[in-house]
């Protein structure tokens, strides 16, 4: 397994209010692969049908995003877990936090620790 990273400049000022620049690792995307792709790579490693494997796939996301919706977590085991995260502004008084002045911020992934070992694995190359 390889990532490609690339270089990132950031400018700066220091607390004496000196400008510096310094230059940091950041990754680049690799090829993107979608449910057609990974039903294709699943068929390979079983007996099902890259239709059934497409159709499994298309179920997950659909079951995926009702049970989000209803404020569950879905954990793929393998894999990890997804919520979804909610935020409001600040109040001086916890009893201002109503559901209406709370949203919903964004979908959180939390990956398996078997999943995070993953990159112990991958080789970097610019």
């Amino acid at each position: 397994m390889a990532k490609r990273y690339g270089i990132w400049k950031k400018r700066f000022k220091s607390a004496s209010g000196e400008e510096k620049t310094l230059y940091y690792a950041c990754s680049k995307r690799g090829n993107v692969i979608g449910f057609k792709g990974l039903s294709k790579r699943v068929t390979e490693l079983s007996s099902l049908s890259e239709g059934d494997i497409m159709s499994t796939l298309l179920n997950v996301a659909t079951v995926m995003k009702w049970k989000l919706i209803d404020g569950d977590t879905v954990r793929l085991d393998g894999i990890g877990s997804f919520s979804i995260a909610v935020t409001s502004d600040g109040f001086e008084d916890p009893k201002d936090i109503t559901p209406n002045r709370v949203r919903a911020s964004t979908v959180v992934f939390i990956p398996e620790r078997s999943f995070v070992r993953l990159i112990e694995k991958i080789d970097l190359y610019k």
